[in-house]
């Protein structure tokens, strides 16, 4: 997963929740504005997305219809569905987490196992959640960001392993392109190149 770096509400949504007994819609802009703020990556499994994603409510709305509207309640996720598998939001449906993607805690206490390309928190509580609410654990998604992994070794196998190139990489693939894209499985390289910048 990545931190997502919440920006400020625009401006056609503050108008739209500000209306008189308004009821939660998702309005074109406030579909872009996530998009955008999230370079067009799912907020838990970090797949790609395009502009048709599914709109999550952290606390969902049916539970806590004082947050349906608020901004900062919200992410973008991507279909939360792999073959027969349900993943994401579509596997969270209007159950608790107890983290955000907002949080630079929460973040920091995710790793992945560079032979598997399993995601665990060092919470307990997060891990539990990550697989048992989120399903972020399930084969393909595992096999996704292994092959992410084996593509930067075997990237660094040939330029080298210098700072330089880590740092490099690593800024790389933090950018946002210029159509305001991260590249997909991000979290996993910017965790592992910041893991070895530290060895």
């Amino acid at each position: 997963m990545i931190r997502i770096n919440k920006g400020q509400e625009p401006n056609e949504w503050l108008q739209y929740r500000l209306t008189s007994g308004v009821e939660y819609a998702a309005i074109p802009e406030l579909r872009k504005a996530l998009l955008i703020e999230q370079g067009y990556i799912c907020g838990y499994c970090m797949k790609r997305i395009s502009d048709n994603g599914r709109i999550e409510h952290i606390k969902c709305r049916e539970r806590y219809p004082e947050h349906k509207l608020d901004y900062n309640n919200m992410i973008i996720c991507c279909s939360g569905e792999t073959g027969a598998d349900f993943h994401c939001d579509r596997k969270k449906e209007n159950r608790d987490i107890s983290f955000t993607p907002f949080d630079t805690n929460f973040i920091d206490t995710v790793s992945y196992a560079t032979k598997s390309g399993k995601i665990k928190s060092s919470n307990t509580n997060w891990n539990d959640e990550l697989n048992n609410v989120l399903n972020l654990n399930f084969k393909i998604l595992q096999n996704n960001r292994k092959q992410v992994i084996d593509a930067i070794c075997l990237y660094l196998n040939k330029k080298g392993w210098t700072n330089t190139q880590l740092i490099s990489q690593l800024l790389k693939w933090q950018s946002f392109d210029n159509e305001h894209k991260l590249k997909e499985y991000c979290g996993v390289v910017i965790w592992f190149l910041q893991k070895k910048l530290k060895t």
